[in-house]
């Protein structure tokens, strides 16, 4: 195997060219599959995101030169608020890239797998002990390289999406959540559980850190600004909700107003409300101005695929969640 060195990654480029270099790998933006959006621009959102400062402990970015075998970036990071909840060292593989070259699907990944495997070594000297990494079902080089390296499959999600451009047919009574609701509505998120969403599916989380991250979930969304609006039926202490983000700050860049609801249950107390929430959250999102709204769920939760598909939502794309322990 050729000597391979090991730079760290905003070190050895200019901004600029890292830009270029990830853009050049044929990298998909997040919502390319929205007909009519700006994907350029929403990769450079993007890559806003990957490329940003980030304190030196966190940076687990690096450029890793195979003598006179090309490179690879290995855009890494460790999650400090992350950590902290769950009491131990995580971190999200963004991206394994070889810079400014789209890799043909059947390529030899042996050169990305040993960078992959130098960057959890650098990580496991942090104090990271649990990685996971968000990828899209066709980049198989990368799939196989997480394969190689030992990371196990956790979830698989898929992406549905409509425009918002007509009324509902029939209204029902809902409202915005107040603080006064999280008790209630943090009761159904912990007892509502979705078995396969990353966080229960993962025998690595304990089901009780994944019930209170959705209780801390729906707190932060009413109380913390983690979501935009929450949408409730009109009750005293509803069990039964969806929040959602606006987006707003992309709209003019996307060239599409896209809104997004995030995190959603609904308890027996509200049987059968599932449907009537979203569309209604989907009329708050058309009556604040936007044009077009996408969902994420896993690709086994076939209820709310078919309330989605009952609503106009259709599919968009899928994505995969790996995760390794160091």
């Amino acid at each position: 195997m050729s000597e391979t060195s090991t730079t760290p990654l905003l070190q050895a480029s200019a901004m600029q060219d890292l830009r270029a270099g990830i853009a050049g790998a044929g990298v998909v933006s997040p919502h390319a599959f929205i007909r009519g959006l700006d994907a350029g621009y929403d990769r450079e959102v993007m890559l806003d995101q990957w490329l940003r400062p980030l304190n030196e402990a966190d940076d687990l970015r690096f450029r890793f030169q195979h003598g006179d075998s090309g490179e690879h970036w290995v855009l890494m990071e460790s999650l400090p608020w992350d950590s902290e909840f769950f009491g131990r060292g995580m971190a999200r593989l963004n991206a394994v890239i070889q810079p400014g070259i789209p890799v043909p699907l059947r390529t030899d990944t042996s050169h990305a797998a040993e960078a992959v495997r130098a960057t959890l070594e650098l990580a496991k000297a942090r104090g990271i002990d649990y990685v996971f990494a968000p990828v899209s079902p066709n980049d198989l080089p990368t799939i196989r390289v997480l394969s190689t390296c030992g990371f196990d499959l956790i979830e698989t999600r898929c992406h549905y999406h409509r425009p918002l451009n007509a009324p509902p047919t029939q209204r029902h009574s809902t409202r915005l959540a107040t603080t006064a609701d999280i008790p209630s509505l943090a009761h159904a998120a912990r007892v509502m559980v979705n078995p396969f969403d990353r966080f229960h599916a993962d025998p690595a989380v304990s089901e009780k850190d994944a019930d209170r991250l959705m209780e801390r979930w729906v707190e932060a969304s009413i109380a913390g600004g983690f979501a935009d609006a929450t949408i409730v039926p009109d009750v005293d202490a509803p069990e039964a909700f969806c929040t959602a983000k606006y987006h707003r700050e992309h709209w003019a860049g996307w060239g599409c107003k896209l809104s997004q609801p995030v995190l959603s249950a609904v308890a027996p107390k509200h049987k059968g409300w599932y449907v009537k929430i979203i569309s209604e959250l989907d009329e708050h999102l058309r009556s604040i101005g936007a044009e077009h709204s996408f969902l994420i769920t896993q690709i086994t939760n076939n209820a709310v695929i078919r309330s989605w598909e009952k609503l106009g939502y259709g599919f968009g794309k899928g994505e995969h969640i790996f995760r390794k322990l160091l």
